[in-house]
């Protein structure tokens, strides 16, 4: 730990925690600070102190719920138990210091979970898990060529794939890249990238826009954009980083959806299993279409369109968290168990079963996505989430 920085540095990170503006990366090192330094722990009774001087709003019986979670994670901190996570396989990118942290807050049982690197392995708590129902996802996808061939991409090597039209296709360190080659224009030749549950995988198009495929999802896009405008269509979830071009306008079509893009980075979440497509923008603007009506989105909002068309505006976006998955982690912002679970059945390829009543919770926190499915079925174990495991089925089991 740098020794310049002092308590008034950690102060601040504290502060930025709380109001939620803090990196995964500055959340890690002020965790580290509040467990493991005695400055560090003056400084959480400090704000364990502020805390209990906070009175509720009138005619309120308890704290806003962010509230409470930031005061449960500051009182449980410096005894959180470590639980043992799998070392990260590959380089998530720019946040992989998040990939050996988690906290997580069930908000109806107080539990902060912290990971760490194992030092020692700790008994599981689910019997007779499937091999495959444990481990987290790959990165991996499958690419389907014009006349119908596949190829399995990994993060192995480099390498020219294939020639389609005029896009020379690479795969180079675990990203899917096509080169536009000189030649002709010709016909519009169209491939399709495909991933199942458990996997996730980069693409740089001909035209130079990065798209980042989530798990069971796909893309079929032109291996060389022609005409007078740029046209893919998207099943699942993809966060897209689209190349200007005032004379080509992209559109991305989802089912009877068209999102119309003005240069610009957003998320799209298309699963069958969500009840809304959501469509979240980070940066620039995008235009949303469907057959009852159309929005412009400014940053920070997103677009949720449901099955029949209709179109609603939400503002103020936690845009970290729709992301996360791109990063390489989980993250929650009082978020219900179903959705909690949700995410998890596209990772871990597991089908979802309730039974009996389950009791509404919210959840707070990070996990990282390289951890195993056994140590995240822990953290909800500890949450007073009950369940039990058969092969790829998870039955969540209520009152």
């Amino acid at each position: 730990m740098p020794t310049e920085r002092n308590n008034e540095y950690y102060r601040l990170l504290l502060q930025r925690w709380q109001q939620r503006t803090c990196s995964p990366q500055e959340a890690l090192e002020l965790m580290d600070y509040l467990r493991d330094d005695a400055s560090g722990r003056m400084l959480l009774e400090e704000m364990q102190a502020a805390f209990r001087q906070v009175k509720p709003d009138s005619g309120s019986n308890s704290h806003e719920p962010g509230d409470r979670v930031r005061k449960e994670l500051l009182q449980h901190i410096q005894g959180a138990p470590v639980i043992s996570m799998p070392p990260t396989r590959r380089n998530i990118g720019p946040f992989k210091l998040a990939a050996a942290a988690a906290v997580i807050i069930g908000l109806a049982i107080p539990v902060v979970y912290y990971f760490r690197q194992p030092a020692t392995p700790v008994a599981t708590v689910v019997k007779k898990v499937a091999p495959a129902a444990a481990a987290p996802g790959q990165h991996k996808a499958v690419l389907t060529l014009a006349n119908g061939e596949k190829i399995v991409l990994d993060s192995a090597g480099i390498q020219q794939l294939a020639q389609q039209g005029n896009s020379a296709i690479h795969n180079q360190g675990g990203q899917l890249v096509y080169v536009k080659t000189k030649g002709a224009s010709s016909a519009p030749i169209y491939n399709t990238l495909t991933t199942a549950a458990g996997e996730t995988y980069p693409l740089v198009l001909a035209d130079g826009s990065r798209i980042w495929l989530n798990a069971a999802s796909s893309i079929r896009f032109p291996a060389t954009f022609a005409g007078d405008e740029r046209r893919i269509e998207l099943t699942g979830e993809a966060y897209f980083e689209i190349a200007h071009d005032a004379h080509r306008p992209f559109r991305i079509q989802v089912n009877q959806m068209t999102v119309d893009v003005l240069g610009t980075n957003f998320n799209i979440n298309s699963y069958a299993d969500e009840a809304t497509i959501n469509t979240t923008l980070l940066q620039g603007a995008v235009k949303v279409n469907s057959k009852k009506g159309s929005i412009q989105l400014a940053p920070g909002e997103q677009s949720q369109v449901s099955p029949n068309g209709n179109v609603k505006r939400v503002t103020g976006v936690n845009t970290a968290e729709i992301i996360a998955w791109k990063e390489g982690y989980f993250q929650f912002e009082s978020t219900d168990l179903t959705t909690v679970l949700r995410q998890f059945s596209h990772w871990y390829d597991v089908e979802i079963v309730y039974e009996g009543h389950i009791k509404p919770r919210k959840f707070f926190g990070m996990i990282s996505r390289s951890s195993s499915l056994v140590n995240v079925l822990k953290m909800l174990n500890a949450n007073d989430v009950n369940y039990r495991l058969e092969g790829k089925k998870l039955i969540v089991q209520g009152d």
